[in-house]
């Protein structure tokens, strides 16, 4: 005979109690985490008044540590502006580059727009004190590291280092692990762009199928550069270098011309912080902003243009000159390169 717990007898009522007890309990700790938040959001608040204060009275020192402690509880973009500031004052220009791209990529909607391109001069001055990488990773959720420090690649790809030597790393679970040493030097945008190989890969290898029958009576494959090798390689990265080349060649003279349209603009009004909030110039500063980005985004092209068409080049030459066994055609590389305007080292990995 089944046993049944009557609605109103004491064991229905205990555990109903349970239950009204764990909701409020639940209910009590949702409130409190909410308060927590908004208590910290209203101290944060305070402390970036009182960086204020600090910071137009020169105290940059006092200003960096409190927007600093204010930035620990709450990360939003004003905050990040001002701590800049006060880093760039104090020569921690890396720091502030990174907190005025943070301000950058969360700027408000109401912000207007002497606060967008305020921000875009700070960071593109801070940008001339450091360097700059331009990371690409393949696979994109590799880890990557700079002196043994992991680092978050931004959406934006740019993570900001000191000039200097520096060494990188990347790993991800299945493939093989790249080293290399980088130097940065001041002012720089550097391309990274490092694609892992997967253990054990061999693209190279054309095992036959374990049914077909090997023969016996005819000798090994020798290895010598004259075995037969397709040709369409050797089109294709004939190919890549001529189409990067002329990228590069193009983007170069753009860049150029961009450069010069800018040193106008700028010594136009050559004032102290010109282009500061509240500016005049308004308009000027607009188009002044306009030809820097259209330098660094020339600049960039430049560079990768430059990269494939070496990459390219010494992939093809590779190809033509490895030994292969005779009658195989595979071919696999992956490039590894970094480069500067100006400096710079390309090189290849994989199986030929």
């Amino acid at each position: 005979m089944k046993s049944s717990t009557r609605i109103g007898s004491p064991k229905s009522v205990h555990r109903r109690g349970l239950a009204c007890v764990s909701l409020l309990v639940a209910i009590a700790t949702t409130h409190y985490a909410r308060a927590d938040v908004a208590a910290d959001s209203e101290r944060a608040n305070l402390l970036f008044k009182k960086g204020k204060v600090a910071f137009n009275a020169g105290k940059y020192t006092d200003a960096l540590r409190i927007y600093g402690e204010a930035w620990t509880l709450k990360k939003s973009p004003d905050i990040a502006a001002n701590l800049a500031q006060a880093e760039s004052e104090l020569g921690k220009h890396r720091d502030a580059a990174e907190h005025f791209a943070f301000a950058l990529a969360h700027i408000l909607p109401s912000s207007t727009d002497e606060q967008k391109f305020a921000l875009a001069d700070g960071l593109d001055a801070e940008k001339k004190e450091i360097g700059t990488l331009r990371v690409t990773l393949e696979p994109a959720d590799s880890t990557l590291k700079i002196d043994d420090v992991p680092v978050t690649v931004p959406a934006a790809g740019e993570v900001y280092v000191e000039p200097g030597k520096h060494h990188a790393s990347v790993t991800h679970e299945g493939y093989e692990a790249h080293e290399e040493v980088l130097n940065i030097s001041k002012g720089a945008a550097q391309v990274l762009w490092i694609k892992l190989a997967q253990v054990g890969a061999a693209p190279g290898d054309t095992a036959p199928p374990e049914h077909a029958a090997a023969p016996t009576d005819s000798p090994p494959p020798a290895l010598n550069g004259s075995s037969h090798r397709s040709i369409v390689p050797v089109i294709v990265g004939g190919g890549l270098v001529v189409a990067g080349a002329a990228v590069g060649v193009a983007f170069l003279l753009s860049g150029n011309s961009s450069q010069k349209d800018a040193d106008t603009l700028y010594n136009e009004h050559s004032e102290p912080n010109a282009c500061g909030l509240g500016t005049p110039y308004a308009a000027d500063c607009a188009a002044l902003h306009s030809k820097n980005s259209d330098v660094d985004r020339a600049r960039t092209i430049e560079v990768i243009g430059f990269a494939v068409a070496g990459a390219a080049a010494i992939g093809t030459a590779a190809y033509l000159l490895w030994p292969h066994p005779a009658g195989t055609t595979a071919t696999h590389w992956a490039p590894t390169f970094a480069v500067a305007p100006g400096a710079g080292s390309i090189g290849l990995h994989g199986s030929f």
